[in-house]
């Protein structure tokens, strides 16, 4: 298969379904449903016919001879068994939740299962704890790591020449790298009860001389699944407590309230936070943000607040002498939506006003394919929030300080712009590489560099440049762009592709070894029934009843369309020699079941359920793992010629009139 026509999408798809058919091929074989053809719906009457159907034709008694009568047992053993499962109704409830597992589980719990949905939820539970023992080092833990590098006397022309021109008023680093913010978080969670678990999280920054560090400890109680609270409490100052509350009210709305409050002794008023979100289509959804700050009173409740917007912090109420208290915290609304066009394009908008001023933020997300998306991202932001946010000396590039570098001249002050654009490569299912350039007018040009797998990410922001060169903008975006793409297409579609084939090849190798004894038990049930289906041949022909001529099951060679048509005769002819490579191939794609299907006809009509694979009809087997296969009947009713193909899931009723090809 050459690379140019490899349809990655189809292939997984096709990998899906044989790891489908390989995990019912595991379960014994067995579908209960198929075993006495009946459908999932089917009444108690409608099995209990059926099972007697069959077990007149497979009932050992009816046998001549031993060997006879040993291959009937096997048989007559799996119909009673699918009738024993079918014809209790909890038995019955287990097997269609569940499977085997469920009908296993139903007979251990016995009578405290007292409904479906009660097995399904002691299922769920046990698989889950299951899980959470298997992977438990991983998605139990969540760390992330910035380390942050400042490369301006490299990567900026325009900066050292103006360093060069204005030497008392730009410093110059003396290194050529330097080290920014350097920030390290680390989680991980362990359950306590039924519905409560627990999480510790630590985190460190440390930038220059200035440093933080602390524990947070975390209680989420959740005693259903549209309610969850969290409340998190740290080991070090600033004792910020928080505490969280999600409420599903709906499956398309939802509200979300938290609160913070920042001092033990309830000195500064606590920030309150309320989101309200809604869906309002299968596209669209929006939310609404709501939140108070920390810098506002009742009345004299809290009107000496250190936090308070109308009091300045004296030299005793510093932050660092008050125990490093929260800073201080601007009210802010914001509103924001979200739509997705299809499955390939995704957009949001937020506007609002946050520290005082006004802001419109957008993104734009655009998959290229399955595993490489770009991701646009606006930002701006009018001239009170960037004099508040500018009086700390710190951008919004990732933590770096701008003041290991020059500040940008105060004409750029007016108003903030920030544009950024990210190239995300899903390397596999559980690793993804990622690389961002934001440009800025206040803050300048950085690229960051990052790579996650599971829960663990670790970021490298770089700061190029702190004015807005468009030249080293186009730089970081252009040339890492088309390494990544290069590096997608020459290696990880290869790499995807390989992993897929191969596993493709583990499936049928199984499979191969299983395709012996299912052939085996087919023939088996063939023999058992030869006799009574010659008979019924026979007496059909001479009455001009049903009379099955010739019937194929598995990887057809015909040149057909799946479906009932009346046009089936054409295509035939442009397939007369498929017969003659059935026959001659090596290893055959598809069986014969004349026989099978004839023991199935039952007052001069034949009727195989939708929804199931024909391979576990009595008589049948899968000659052709891991690819769509068919069932062709060639059958005679009142002496005309009648001939119909279905695919291996769809219903097949006959005779009809629409097959006649006389």
């Amino acid at each position: 298969m050459s690379s140019q026509h490899w349809d990655e999408a189809r292939e997984e798809e096709r990998l899906r379904e044989m790891e489908r058919e390989s995990e019912a091929h595991d379960e014994n074989s067995t579908n209960y449903y198929a075993t006495l053809n009946v459908s999932r719906t089917a009444s108690t009457e409608e099995i209990r016919n059926a099972y007697r159907h069959l077990s007149r034709l497979f009932h050992p008694d009816k046998q001549h001879d031993s060997q006879s009568r040993d291959l009937a047992q096997r048989q007559f053993h799996k119909i009673s068994r699918a009738y024993e499962v079918l014809i209790d109704p909890r038995t019955r409830d287990a097997y269609d939740q569940l499977g085997e597992k469920g009908i296993k589980m139903s007979k251990a719990l016995g009578f405290r299962v007292q409904s479906p949905k009660d097995l399904q939820n002691i299922f769920e539970q046990e698989a889950r704890r299951f899980h959470l023992e298997q992977v438990e080092r991983w998605a139990q833990s969540k760390s992330e790591i910035s380390f942050g590098l400042v490369t301006t006397p490299i990567t900026s022309l325009t900066y050292r020449m103006l360093a060069e021109r204005f030497p008392n008023q730009i410093r110059v680093p003396t290194s050529k790298v330097n080290v920014g913010r350097i920030y390290m978080n680390h989680s991980f969670s362990t359950e306590l009860g039924k519905h409560l678990s627990a999480k510790i999280t630590g985190h460190m920054s440390s930038h220059g001389n200035t440093s933080s560090k602390n524990v947070i400890g975390t209680l989420i109680y959740s005693p259903t699944s549209a309610l969850k609270m969290r409340l998190s409490v740290p080991a070090l100052p600033p004792h910020t407590f928080t505490l969280n509350m999600l409420r599903n009210l709906s499956t398309t709305r939802y509200v979300q309230a938290t609160i913070k409050q920042h001092t033990l002794d309830f000195s500064t008023p606590p920030s309150v936070k309320a989101t309200f979100g809604k869906q309002f289509s299968e596209t669209v959804a929006g939310s609404l943000m709501i939140s108070t700050g920390n810098q506002y009173n009742i009345g004299p409740l809290w009107s000496t607040s250190p936090l308070a917007a109308s009091n300045s912090l004296s030299k005793e109420q510093s932050p660092v002498s008050l125990g490093r208290i929260a800073k201080r915290e601007h009210g802010d609304v914001v509103l924001s939506i979200a739509r997705h066009h299809g499955k390939k394009r995704f957009f949001t908008l937020m506007a609002g006003a946050k520290k005082n001023a006004p802001f419109v933020r957008g993104s734009y997300t655009r998959l290229i394919d399955k595993y490489f998306s770009v991701v646009g991202d606006f930002y701006l932001v009018g001239v009170g929030m960037l004099q508040t946010s500018s009086s700390n000396g710190s951008s919004r590039n990732h933590g770096i300080n701008r003041n290991d570098v020059a500040p940008p001249p105060k004409a750029l002050d007016l108003i903030e712009t920030i544009v950024s654009i990210e190239f995300q490569n899903t390397i596999s299912h559980l690793s993804k590489l990622s690389w961002k350039v934001s440009f800025g007018i206040s803050s300048g040009v950085s690229v960051t560099l990052g790579f996650s797998r599971l829960e663990h990410s670790v970021e490298i922001p770089v700061l190029l440049t702190p004015l807005p060169e468009v030249v080293v903008t186009l730089c970081a975006v252009a040339l890492p762009a088309t390494a990544m793409l290069g590096f997608n297409y020459a290696f990880v579609k290869p790499r995807r592709r390989r992993i897929i084939q191969q596993r493709m090849n583990e499936l049928k190798d199984e499979q191969r070894h299983q395709l012996h004894q299912q052939k085996r038990n087919a023939h088996e049930a063939v023999r058992v029934m030869k006799d009574v289906v010659e008979r019924n041949r026979k007496n059909a022909l001479a009455t001009g009843g049903l009379f099955i001529e010739k019937a194929h099951y598995g990887d057809l060679p015909f040149d057909i369309t799946a479906e009932n048509s009346n046009g089936l005769l054409a295509a035939l002819d442009r397939a007369q020699n498929s017969r003659t490579a059935l026959s001659e191939a090596d290893e055959p794609r598809a069986c014969d079941v004349t026989v099978a299907l004839q023991a199935l006809i039952n007052d001069n009509q034949l009727v195989i359920s939708e929804g199931g694979s024909k391979r576990f009809l009595p008589g049948f087997y899968d000659p052709a793992f891991g690819v769509p296969k068919m069932l062709f009947v060639r059958y005679r009713f009142k002496g005309k010629l009648h001939e119909v193909v279905v695919k291996d899931s769809q219903a097949l009723a006959i005779p009809m009139r629409v097959h006649c090809i006389e």
